[in-house]
């Protein structure tokens, strides 16, 4: 049916929704699971000294692999075969890059960055619009901030 579950992450506690049901179709497809981080290149390109740029750079690869690490964590403790990635880039076209159309993505409604009940998060919403594989949107949760 499908080759690969990827999933992408990026450590938040509503990702980590994505990442478990992700695991488990793999579990129960016999798939290899592929989680993945998006160095989101945004976030530092406009920083125009180079020590700074890189400094930022290295902060958010090492949240990243902190997240990754989790992903390994869940896998091992559910026996699933896990590939980890770090890409850089636009986190939905990185994300559509690794995946072809006889994978699976599982993916968080929202992340870190938060957003209400109400709408998907960026990535999310491009990774739907731009994939060619079957994308799979687990609802985080919803903290009412009122």
């Amino acid at each position: 049916m499908y080759e690969k579950v990827v999933i992408p992450t990026d450590g938040s506690d509503i990702a980590k929704k994505g990442v478990m049901e992700g695991l488990q179709m793999a579990k129960c497809l016999g798939v290899k699971a592929v989680a993945v981080y998006v160095l989101d290149t945004s976030e530092y390109q406009g920083l125009h000294h180079s020590s700074i740029k890189s400094s930022a750079k290295r902060g958010l690869k090492e949240t990243g692999e902190n997240a990754l690490q989790d992903v390994k964590d869940l896998a091992r403790n559910i026996g699933v075969e896990l590939e980890t990635r770090i890409e850089e880039g636009k986190p939905y076209k990185e994300i559509n890059k690794i995946t072809s159309e006889r994978d699976i993505i599982y993916i968080s409604s929202h992340g870190r960055s938060g957003f209400t009940k109400f709408f998907l998060g960026s990535t999310t919403e491009r990774v739907l619009k731009h994939s060619n594989a079957t994308v799979a949107v687990v609802m985080g949760g919803y903290v009412e901030t009122e």
